[in-house]
């Protein structure tokens, strides 16, 4: 069955972001991010430029040319903070958006919505609501010392997280993507699975239970030593937690951000490599919906 990443990348091309149209979403993500280093120098709270972020200001000194997202990391206690601060500094300019704040938001992240914009995801455009440009906070949790008991740890979020993902896809389908599997029969495919499977999970359970199960797996309440990000893409960022509690600052579009002082170790287990240049082939393609700066 085909991919997400290979779906999007080769069956949607037209809507694939122009040079010019990813060079303005990232100007209008950095402006975020400078509101975010406002708040938290403000009012002291710790943060740290994450993934494809942090990436960027080790072997770009920016954004990586290609990418079209703001990544950030932040303890559970940092995130609450930031939260009620940001909303308390920024009312009118962003909506704040967090784990079941609201029917409709299934994110497992945080995010941080730039009010008067648009950014319509291919996937989530059957739901009106949440469209905007917007910067990740992914929550960095206890998680166990055993490696073993790690990776069980992931496989459970990861199932239940992926269970209210398909709560989606049958509730609220993407016209744009119903619409394409008319024409393909590998995207039909793909989205009557989904669908069935979500079907099911709709029924036995629904998807604010397994948003719910999320929050409570991967806020762990145990202190371990072992800290890692449910939440985020790789099943491999767990750490020892004195690797993720030192920062250094790195550049970043002129300014200077806080990023883990064990960089090295964070961005070799995320990217391999990191250093290297991708093969254009190899790059994540980024596709949207519709976009409104």
């Amino acid at each position: 069955m085909i991919s997400s990443k290979e779906m999007y990348s080769k069956s949607f091309k037209e809507y694939i972001l122009s040079d010019e149209t990813l060079k303005k979403v990232q100007g209008e993500l950095f402006k975020i991010l400078l509101d975010v280093k406002y708040v938290c120098e403000k009012y002291d709270i710790k943060y740290m430029l994450a993934g494809g972020t942090m990436l960027g200001a080790v072997r770009h000194k920016g954004f990586i040319p290609w990418d079209d997202d703001i990544d950030l990391f932040m303890f559970r206690e940092e995130a609450v903070k930031l939260v009620a601060r940001f909303r308390e500094e920024f009312p009118d300019k962003y909506l704040v958006a967090e784990p079941l704040c609201d029917d409709l938001y299934f994110s497992k992240a945080i995010k941080i919505y730039k009010k008067g914009t648009k950014y319509v995801e291919i996937p989530l455009a059957g739901i009106d609501a949440f469209d905007m440009l917007f910067v990740d906070v992914f929550i960095i949790e206890n998680v166990p010392a055993n490696s073993f008991m790690r990776k069980l740890h992931w496989k459970h979020y990861k199932f239940v997280y992926n269970a209210a993902s398909v709560c989606i896809d049958y509730k609220y389908p993407s016209p744009i993507i119903m619409e394409k599997a008319k024409e393909n029969k590998d995207i039909a495919e793909y989205v009557n699975f989904r669908r069935r499977i979500g079907w099911f999970f709709s029924h036995f359970g629904g998807m604010k239970y397994y948003l719910r199960r999320c929050e409570k797996i991967g806020n762990m309440k145990r202190h371990t030593g072992w800290v890692g990000v449910p939440s985020g893409s790789y099943d491999n960022e767990n750490y020892p937690e004195e690797i993720l509690r030192e920062t250094t600052m790195a550049e970043f579009c002129g300014y200077e951000f806080p990023i883990p002082a064990a960089y090295d170790t964070v961005l070799g287990r995320m990217f391999g490599d990191y250093m290297k240049i991708p093969d254009p082939s190899k790059r994540e393609c980024h596709v949207a919906y519709k976009i409104e700066i």
